[in-house]
């Protein structure tokens, strides 16, 4: 339960980026935004690291370049949402991009893809994505 809570708050967390993003965006730019907040989030956890890390980033050198991958798909995603937040709202936004986020669990979960154990589609997991493809029906109207 304890992770639950954790990745709810996170969830809460991370539905305050498109409209802080999108005030930001209209002092320094689109991209300029999220260049902002990618530096101001490596400063945070550069000094996170420096107090309580751990592991090595010194071995950085020796991954593979798929796994620097996260690291542009987060500037896409926060410049994508800090367009689309101010013009279909932060609901419609966050709603659509967690329907996204399903889309593509499910591809994974279903192929195994990074070593995970395959998680077979069915009907079940068809009908969580419709309802929530239906959610975002509802929510974006206006």
């Amino acid at each position: 339960m304890f992770y639950i809570a954790l990745v709810v708050f996170a969830g809460c967390v991370v539905a305050l980026q498109p409209p802080i993003n999108a005030a930001l965006g209209r002092t320094v730019g689109l991209l300029e935004s999220g260049l902002v907040s990618f530096a101001v989030g490596t400063l945070f956890l550069a000094m996170a690291v420096l107090l309580t890390g751990r592991g090595s980033v010194l071995r950085v050198t020796e991954i593979p370049l798929w796994q620097l991958a996260g690291g542009v798909l987060g500037a896409f995603m926060v410049v994508t949402t800090t367009m689309a937040a101010p013009r279909i709202g932060v609901l419609s936004t966050l709603v659509a991009m967690i329907f996204g986020n399903l889309v593509m669990g499910a591809i994974i979960d279903h192929k195994g893809w990074f070593g995970l154990t395959a998680i077979p589609f069915d009907w079940r997991r068809m009908l969580g994505l419709a309802m929530v493809l239906a959610g975002i029906a509802l929510v974006a109207r206006r």
